[in-house]
């Protein structure tokens, strides 16, 4: 299934295959889609427990999102956010988006204990973190001299895939 660029699309953007895979969606959340997008790139292939976590860490300004698009390269263009403490380089603490994303994988985990007894939710990798865009309310502002300007609400649809790899916990029958 492919995405087309600028218009919402139903369902997931990928195809639903692993043997221990749990899925969560948020539709049309009413969150920055520049945030989103670094957090979704940052969480990708992180521990659920560690993903929580930081994003936790995130909310209280210890640590931050690294921002690596639309950062300059040495080519010029926005530089969206400055730089932070340590090696990370430009990067920003985006509450909102966190708290977001930190109930999205929570109900992945708990998508996951409902579904599966064998396995525990907290093994669980992020395998697949998108956010892409969702419905747009679109309005007008009136302006002065009988003008008026289009006043545009854009929200987002956010997704996220959980897969456990170890070894399941088989029980032995005697």
């Amino acid at each position: 299934m492919s995405r087309i660029s600028g218009k919402p699309q139903s369902g997931y953007t990928q195809l639903l295959e692993g043997s221990y895979l749990s899925t969560a969606r948020a539709v049309n959340v009413d969150v920055h889609h520049k945030h989103c997008y670094q957090i979704a790139k940052f969480l990708r292939g992180m521990n659920c427990v560690e993903a929580i976590e930081y994003l936790e860490m995130v909310i209280v300004q210890k640590k931050a999102i690294p921002y690596t698009r639309r950062s300059r390269k040495g080519k010029g263009g926005n530089t969206m956010a400055g730089h932070r403490k340590g090696k990370m380089g430009p990067g920003k603490f985006p509450n909102k988006a966190s708290k977001v994303f930190i109930k999205l994988i929570n109900s992945a985990m708990e998508n996951a204990r409902q579904r599966y007894d064998t396995i525990d939710a907290e093994d669980m990798v992020i395998t697949h973190c998108a956010a892409h865009r969702g419905q747009v309310h679109s309005g007008w502002k009136p302006r002065a001299q009988g003008r008026a300007t289009p006043k545009n609400h854009y929200q987002i649809n956010l997704e996220i895939f959980l897969e456990h790899f170890g070894e399941e916990e088989e029980e032995d029958e005697f």
